[in-house]
């Protein structure tokens, strides 16, 4: 038996409990300082709205993705050039367009999704929330609901999403609350958006984030990312104003790329040690595309089956907001991301 493994293995139960039982007691009073309370982000992701069997929104199945695509496109690619074939299809994926690419792209059919209301309006091409709250702008799920790399768990994008948050300060974002007299009830807060310099402090396995860390704010590199907004408190769920223009840090694989969401607005239920829910808005879509072409190779996009190529017509086609004053065709698409964000301590210094 080896004793040093079991050691070491009582000791991080030890420091788990004890963190545990440490944020466990952690109240309103504790965690709010001169009426401020802050919070970590510690997952964001697009909100997709996923039955057992996918048979609801997804009744052809998933799109097929590059691997697939090439196949078809290039039964004989053995005898042929790669010019001709793979630089072929790598440089419509960098140079897109939306003209047919002659392959079915599955949309998600189904009525229902997660997200806001955003544009106040209830149209045909709105989805209903699972509550029954209609008017749910989310086009960015009726493109990416039915690729497989973008449904969690194991969707590639989910998974290394998420491990970039918790490895990586790229994309420390963070808000604070202030103001505040109540986590329950309270009509007039204010809002601000940081970025953060620090790492998210973890129990012993290192995976979970515990709340009561503290973050410094990044004012060298991230004093364009702040953001000020005002919002209410009910019945412990926050609502916020929009901002006109929000820049996400986005990191997936170690490239650091951004999302660009106009008119965002959250909405999340607080508590004293977290804070999760929705973050919702207009997605530029040249910035999001981009973001996922840079971050992932096609040989990632291809675990995923996603089609950079597809994905892009469907984006250009589905996209509802902001139009090209010279062209008309619209240059943003709603979207609703699921968030989860852990307390913090932030540190105001003229030092950060």
């Amino acid at each position: 038996m080896n004793y040093r493994i079991l050691y070491f293995v009582a000791v991080a139960a030890t420091l788990s409990v004890g963190s545990n039982t440490q944020t466990s007691a952690q109240t309103a009073e504790t965690v709010i300082r001169n009426g401020k309370i802050a919070y970590a982000m510690t997952d964001l992701f697009w909100a997709v709205y996923q039955t057992p069997d996918a048979k609801e929104e997804c009744p052809k199945g998933f799109n097929d993705g590059p691997r697939e695509q090439f196949e078809q496109l290039y039964p004989n690619h053995t005898a042929m050039t790669v010019e001709d074939t793979q630089l072929r299809q790598e440089i419509q994926t960098w140079l897109p367009d939306t003209e047919p690419d002659g392959f079915e792209f599955h949309e998600v059919q189904g009525p229902h999704s997660w997200g806001l209301n955003i544009d106040g309006l209830d149209s045909d091409e709105d989805f209903e929330h699972p509550n029954g709250n209609p008017g749910i702008d989310n086009q960015v799920y009726r493109a990416v609901g039915c690729i497989i790399g973008f449904r969690g768990p194991d969707g590639v994008e989910y998974i290394f999403q998420n491990k970039a948050i918790l490895d990586q300060n790229y994309s420390r974002m963070m808000i604070e609350l202030g103001d505040v007299d109540d986590l329950q009830n309270d009509d007039s807060v204010t809002v601000d958006l940081y970025r953060g310099r620090d790492r998210l402090l973890t129990d012993a396995t290192g995976l979970n984030v515990v709340p009561g860390g503290s973050q410094r704010i990044d004012r060298r590199w991230g004093e364009s990312l702040i953001r000020h907004t005002t919002g209410r408190i009910e019945n412990g769920v926050l609502r916020t104003d929009p901002i006109e223009e929000v820049v996400i840090p986005w990191m997936n694989l170690s490239v650091p790329t951004v999302q660009i969401i106009r008119d965002m607005r959250l909405e999340l239920r607080l508590t004293p040690k977290e804070a999760t829910g929705l973050v919702a808005g207009y997605a530029d879509i040249d910035s999001w595309y981009y973001q996922l072409i840079r971050n992932d190779s096609t040989h990632h996009l291809s675990n995923g089956q996603i089609s950079g190529i597809s994905l892009y017509k469907a984006l250009r086609r589905l996209a509802d907001a902001y139009p090209d004053p010279d062209t008309g065709a619209n240059t943003a698409i709603s979207t609703a991301l699921d968030v989860k964000m852990r307390q913090v301590f932030i540190v105001h210094s003229e030092n950060d």
